[in-house]
């Protein structure tokens, strides 16, 4: 398959149903409908998307489910296009604006990599670091949003928005040990991903400003999560981790949803607060 047919067939072809909650699509229906913590949700799950395109390069790229991970590329290519596309026609200041346009160069850069061919080990090393690059100005776009208002649950919503960024970070990590690219480097970075995560997991649990039912799901999240950590975190060569390469895939996915369960509830309360 030569660049352009790969290019058209992963922008355009038929590769079955989204892989997260339709809830997503509702959201970018018309940025006529979007409001602040919906703006915010919605670059925050640009950021899980930078994470989420590499992960299922790296997961294709090695024959790991690979036809599932053809899915999961194909529908994270496409919700980052239609994100970005609406969140371009909600940016009332010049710094979401500035951001925005940022984000938009990094993204174009990251997908002549991420669409130069089928994956390889070249192309997964060359995306090491512009996924690193593309997550940072995702993350600068979403804090731009959350400072458009003083509302301390725009933040909540940003802190736990980035557990989902985190989710896919961890597992786009441990790939990439398996591949035996920067192990090192990546065996550091998934450790402080851990970190993070179950820090504001913590925070998240024992939030009092938070509605019950965000801590409920909070704890939910954290049940999750427990066995994606196990997996993540027992050590190995990269072909004893290639064991687990599965689970961590499939894991790094249910956690992934059960963060989209708090951030909905999050939403939910920062605009019963607008009135």
């Amino acid at each position: 398959m030569d660049r352009f047919d790969f290019c058209m067939w992963l922008l355009g072809g038929a590769l079955g149903p989204p892989l997260l909650a339709s809830s997503a699509h509702a959201q970018v229906a018309g940025a006529a409908k979007l409001d602040v913590p919906a703006a915010v949700d919605l670059s925050g799950r640009l950021r899980m998307l930078t994470q989420r395109t590499t992960k299922a390069y790296l997961q294709w790229g090695q024959s790991i489910v690979a036809e599932e991970a053809r899915h999961l590329l194909h529908d994270s290519v496409a919700r980052f296009a239609s994100h970005l596309a609406a969140l371009k026609g909600f940016a009332p200041q010049v710094v979401v604006q500035e951001r925005l346009a940022a984000l938009e160069a990094r993204w174009s850069d990251f997908q002549s990599l991420l669409l130069a061919g089928e994956p390889h080990r070249h192309g997964a090393t060359a995306l090491y670091d512009a996924s690193e690059l593309l997550q940072t100005a995702a993350h600068r776009t979403t804090l731009a949003y959350e400072h458009l208002t003083g509302s301390p649950f725009n933040q909540w919503i940003g802190i736990a928005g980035r557990q989902r960024m985190l989710s896919q970070r961890m597992a786009k990590f441990y790939l990439f040990r398996t591949w035996d690219i920067h192990d090192s480097a990546a065996g550091m970075e998934l450790h402080l991903s851990r970190a993070h995560f179950t820090a504001v997991l913590k925070q998240l649990e024992g939030a009092r400003l938070l509605d019950p039912q965000v801590r409920s799901a909070a704890t939910r999240l954290r049940s999750v999560w427990k066995p994606c950590e196990e997996a993540l975190f027992a050590e190995g060569t990269p072909a004893q981790l290639r064991l687990r390469a599965e689970r961590v895939a499939g894991d790094s996915e249910r956690v992934l949803a059960a963060t989209e369960e708090v951030v909905a509830l999050l939403v939910a309360q920062a605009r019963e607060q607008q009135g």
